[in-house]
């Protein structure tokens, strides 16, 4: 055998692992695709195997360049290894994305190399990605290379490396994608974002679907395909568009509204994989029987279940002066403040001091905050709640008719807070409508700054910095519930979204999976983002002197708010607004 030569080299990654588009965020602005574009035909790679005579660093640099594929296409890198170590590595156990720019250092002597690379993120084996915080430590990796008829290959693979891989390469190889769970108390459905490999998709996803309900959403949702429920053969075969999901397991009972939420999760789940268009569950072979429903199942209103959307049918309010007054939202970007000026406002008149303000889901209650005080508006009356906290949040309602606000506690100000109010109880200083301390032990030491509570009810997104006002969070939390539906805790492990965040001032949801906030990246002007569970960062358009976020609907209709002024999101650019601020009811 042929001592290995001492090998020290630095391999920029755009040649090592292809380009780079980044799951972080940067200062260019770029139109993407529409929400609904439907990719086209992939396109399959087949990387070459390694060259006679090729050197240990062109085998490591085949290697990881290799494990960019996915399906049969893996053979390729594959066959860098030595039979043993292909047999024994999974590409699947997890992914590192290495920061474009960077340096692959690989160091090596008598066989055993070192790599070392900056890290962009990593992706667990069940799809979850979570970005580098800034200033990361490099990651590292160990290999064995052994010489096999007179030529190099990889015989040693830590069993924790599945990829190495660009930003570009992942986001060529991966599909971001939703996994759902059933809303504590109600029927409807609450998504959690993972990343999947864009093969075999429905396959891929199903399993996903069969794991535990995530910490972060522990206790505001739950799953009926748990308790041992598994695939009866590791396969979901799909043909003529209809996956069959076959399934085995003790944990499946007769109770149908179980039976119902199985259908439900796995319709909503695997009819995003490319080409399936419906999903039949049995069991051993045996249709999952559910009385009313005629397999396979498209969609969800088959099954009886609508999603829990915005409130229908209730305007939103523009405020001018101190009057609140209600506006038809196809008209916002054309109204001007004197077209209220001849109209009887809807609320009593809210005070010059109240900068914040949120409206319900019925859009028969707005509420306001000054530093510490809360107050409720009706249509005949204002009352306050009874003083609990300082340098309150602006406030938020769920569809539970809870009212949110964060601050800090009236007579411990070193300690944060969360609180919710029944907002069906009236007046605000009726006991029952006391404001109620929501336990969240992560917010320890810190000072709520914003929150949002997403449509559906079952999570809360809460920007939080430390107590001098510095290393901004933005975390996304599950909401228990009460029989009642009132919040009685948040999870007790939240999901901690975009850490590469230098500030963060406000943040609102966009949709089921995706949020906006204001902030910055690298402590300049601060912006509008796009933020995704997936943990897909998009810069906006700045608005100067912007304060606060809210959306009319969707990410195209998302609203920015200044000291004096709103204005409403047109294409690349801002349109004005009329009035000062604009309330949407439920955000």
């Amino acid at each position: 055998m042929t001592r290995a030569p001492r090998l020290c080299a630095a391999l920029a990654v755009v040649g090592l692992l292809g380009g780079c588009v980044g799951l972080h965020a940067d200062d260019r602005i770029r139109p993407g695709l529409a929400v609904d574009a439907q990719d086209g035909q992939p396109v399959v790679i087949l990387p070459e195997g390694p060259r006679p005579g090729a050197t240990p660093e062109d085998v490591i640099r085949g290697f990881l360049r290799a494990g960019g594929v996915s399906g049969d296409a893996i053979a390729g890198a594959k066959s860098y290894l030595t039979t043993g170590a292909a047999a024994r590595w999974n590409p699947d156990v997890g992914t590192v994305v290495v920061q474009e720019g960077s340096a692959v250092v690989i160091d090596g002597l008598a066989g055993r190399y070192r790599l070392t690379a900056t890290p962009v993120g990593t992706l667990t084996a069940d799809g979850r990605y979570t970005p580098a915080a800034p200033g990361s430590e490099p990651v590292r990796m160990d290999l064995v290379l052994t010489e096999v008829g007179g030529e190099w290959r990889i015989s040693d693979v830590p069993k924790t490396f599945g990829r190495w891989l660009s930003p570009s390469a992942f986001a060529g190889l991966m599909r971001q994608v939703t996994v759902n769970y059933v809303a504590t108390g109600s029927a409807s459905l609450v998504p959690d974002v993972r990343w999947v490999v864009s093969d075999r998709m429905a396959t891929r996803m199903v399993r996903q679907q069969l794991g535990a309900v995530p910490n972060y959403l522990t206790g505001a949702v739950r799953t009926d395909l748990g308790g041992g429920v598994h695939l009866l053969v590791d396969s979901v075969p799909v043909s003529d568009g209809i996956a069959t999901v076959n399934l085995a397991g003790t944990g499946i009972t007769n109770d149908s509204a179980a039976r119902r939420n199985i259908w439900a999760q796995l319709v909503s789940t695997v009819t995003q994989a490319p080409g399936v268009v419906g999903v039949d569950v049995t069991v051993e072979g045996t249709r999952l029987a559910l009385a009313g429903i005629d397999a396979p199942v498209a969609t969800l209103r088959e099954l009886g279940i609508d999603s829990s959307g915005p409130p229908v049918g209730v305007l939103p309010l523009v405020r001018v002066g101190q009057g609140l007054y209600s506006v038809d939202p196809s008209q916002v970007e054309q109204s001007q403040a004197e077209d209220f000026t001849d109209r009887t406002p809807v609320f009593p008149a809210v005070q010059p001091y109240f900068d914040d303000l949120a409206a319900n889901f019925t859009g028969q209650e707005v509420a306001a905050v000054d530093q510490g005080e809360l107050a409720r508006f009706r249509a005949d009356s204002a009352e306050t709640v009874p003083n609990f906290g300082t340098d309150l949040t602006a406030p938020a309602y769920d569809r539970m008719g809870a009212l949110w606000v964060g601050g800090r506690l009236a007579k411990k100000p070193n300690d944060a807070a969360v609180w919710a109010v029944n907002s069906l109880v009236w007046p605000a200083t009726d006991p029952d409508a006391a404001a109620v301390r929501i336990p969240a032990d992560w917010l320890t030491g810190r000072l709520p700054v914003a929150l949002s509570v997403s449509v559906d009810g079952s999570r809360i997104a809460i920007v939080s910095t430390d107590r001098h006002h510095k290393d901004a969070r933005l975390d996304v939390a599950g909401i228990v519930r009460a029989a009642n539906g009132l919040p009685t805790a948040l999870a007790a492990t939240p999901l901690r979204l975009g850490p590469q965040f230098a500030s963060l001032r406000d943040v609102t949801w966009i949709d089921d999976t995706t949020l906006s906030v204001l902030g910055s990246v690298t402590k300049d002007v601060e912006r509008a983002f796009l933020v995704t569970l997936g943990q897909e960062v998009t810069p906006l358009p700045a608005v100067k002197g912007a304060l606060a976020l809210t959306t009319l609907g969707g990410e195209r209709r998302l609203v920015v708010r200044t000291k004096d002024r709103v204005f409403v999101r047109a294409g690349a650019g801002w349109l004005p607004a009329a009035g000062s601020d604009l309330i949407v009811p439920g955000r």
